[in-house]
């Protein structure tokens, strides 16, 4: 299978730091990939690459065999990101949120209701699509920002720390409901998280990241010492 994205030897530097540091890495369609790292590491400087917030010093960033390293509009057109913090509008219902993103993605009228409808439904947010964004759950808050990540039909999707502040049930629900997407519409998923019980329950692989490199890709498994593997490769003593 050929990768979906290929990131090939990304450097970025701020002033005389560099942040990111030749990194390269591959994703593949229809995986949920983790990110980790400890602080400093460079996931936030990655993401924000891979977004379009930021450009490469050098290095190339290949979606489906094409370079779009310098086509920020072509990169907003592929990749969903989900961020840290609420990105939706809480004096907005929820529905009116979601078109108000799908003109924002250029989402086209003939298809909006139709994929609104289809997402709200997915997530579990149909029956309170009239509701105030501001008063439904932090549940739903993320499942919310999560749907408008989808809005303009994107082949990654990026979750930034999506579950932080989310009790545990409110967590296995936000999952069961990525993974049933992934599932259904074949999309890839990178979750950058400081949470590694659940990268390692919800992620086929994680890249850990050290000093703005990715030092090894690891397949969860069962018996993987995932807190192991974390410390030996960030160096960080148990």
């Amino acid at each position: 299978m050929e990768p979906l994205l290929e990131i090939k030897e990304v450097s970025k530097s701020f002033g005389k730091r560099r942040v990111i540091d030749s990194l390269s890495l591959d994703l593949y369609p229809g995986e949920i990939v983790g990110l980790v790292g400890r602080s400093g590491c460079g996931k936030s400087t990655l993401i924000k690459i891979l977004v379009g917030y930021y450009k490469a010093d050098s290095g190339k960033i290949i979606f489906n065999g094409r370079d779009v390293t310098k086509h920020f509009n072509k990169v907003k057109e592929i990749v969903g990101y989900t961020t840290q913090e609420n990105s939706f509008y809480e004096k907005l219902t929820v529905h009116e949120n979601m078109v108000y993103y799908a003109n924002l993605y250029n989402v086209g009228i003939s298809a909006r209701r139709e994929r609104i409808n289809h997402l709200l439904r997915a997530v579990e947010l149909y029956g309170s699509k009239d509701v105030l964004a501001g008063n439904i759950s932090g549940g739903m808050k993320r499942r919310l920002d999560f749907a408008i990540s989808l809005l303009h039909n994107p082949k990654l999707v990026i979750l930034d720390e999506p579950t932080t502040g989310l009790d545990p049930v409110l967590v296995e629900n936000f999952w069961k409901i990525v993974e049933e997407i992934v599932r259904a519409q074949g999309i890839t998923v990178l979750v950058s998280s400081h949470l590694l019980p659940e990268i390692k329950e919800h992620c086929s692989k994680a890249a850990v990241m050290s000093k703005g490199k990715v030092k090894e890709i690891l397949r969860m498994r069962k018996d993987l010492d995932f807190d192991e593997q974390f410390r030996r490769l960030t160096n960080e003593s148990p």
